[in-house]
């Protein structure tokens, strides 16, 4: 008689299994809320329906708002508070690549600059030294400084990529088209994945910010701007093998 041993097995698999818990939520002042920042005491919501920041309570009281003069002020998009003044991301044109442009929280116009390269830059962010860009277009995320500099850059692989957070230690992207919000590290290294159509099955998310606890994000489907939990490292599964005689 012979026997015959037969291993099945299966490597280790990485599933990403960040979870979702929804702690408030309330109507956007405007359409189309694609831009979500934080001051420390309040929201700002860049819209792109009326191009306008709006002051917002944690509650949707809509506190103050100002509608940018030129040199800004079309299809508003992103939005990110740097600990003392507003950015807001604009599409001027469809060939163009987008414009970033910084304000008091007054309305006066600071600065500005072109984003790198290709069409459809999106959604950004404040690390605390430096913002953080996304483009749709060419699906990479870039670093870059106050002036404009690109300092770094790592592709994505979600599609629609929308507006950007960071918690302090991992950088935080919408993703509208597979209806994640997704979890990486300043190299681009996926830590996690969080599934939006727990709120909603027809959830879009776009602006996104992150208040020092929870984060804060839109929904382009509803124009409801939810406050949620996220929580989870990228959770690993692991499915073993079993192992079978064969007797001959």
């Amino acid at each position: 008689m012979r026997f015959f041993f037969i291993v099945l097995c299966l490597l280790p698999v990485l599933a990403f299994a960040g979870s979702v818990n929804i702690l408030s939520s309330f109507y956007s002042p405007d359409w189309f809320p694609n831009g979500l920042a934080w001051d420390g005491n309040y929201l700002w919501l860049l819209g792109g329906r009326y191009d306008t920041f709006f002051k917002i309570s944690t509650g949707g009281t809509v506190i103050d708002y100002f509608t940018p003069a030129e040199p800004g002020g079309f299809n508003g998009d992103g939005a990110a508070f740097d600990g003392t003044n507003l950015w807001g991301m604009f599409i001027e044109t469809t060939s163009n690549p987008g414009q970033v442009y910084e304000y008091t929280t007054s309305g006066t116009y600071v600065s500005s600059f072109e984003c790198p390269e290709s069409i459809w830059h999106f959604g950004m962010t404040w690390d605390g030294n430096n913002l953080w860009v996304s483009c749709r277009s060419s699906l990479t995320i870039y670093e870059m400084s106050k002036a404009g500099t690109v300092l770094s850059s790592f592709p994505i692989t979600h599609t629609g990529v929308a507006d950007m957070a960071w918690n302090g230690t991992h950088l935080f992207y919408a993703a509208k088209d597979d209806k994640l919000i997704v979890e990486v590290t300043t190299g681009g290294v996926v830590v996690d994945t969080y599934d939006m159509t727990i709120i909603s099955s027809g959830m879009k998310p776009t602006a996104l910010t992150f208040d020092g606890n929870n984060f804060w994000v839109s929904d382009q489907n509803s124009d409801f701007i939810y406050q949620v939990e996220l929580t989870g490292t990228g959770l690993q599964r692991h499915t073993f093998g079993s192992i079978k005689a064969q007797f001959l």
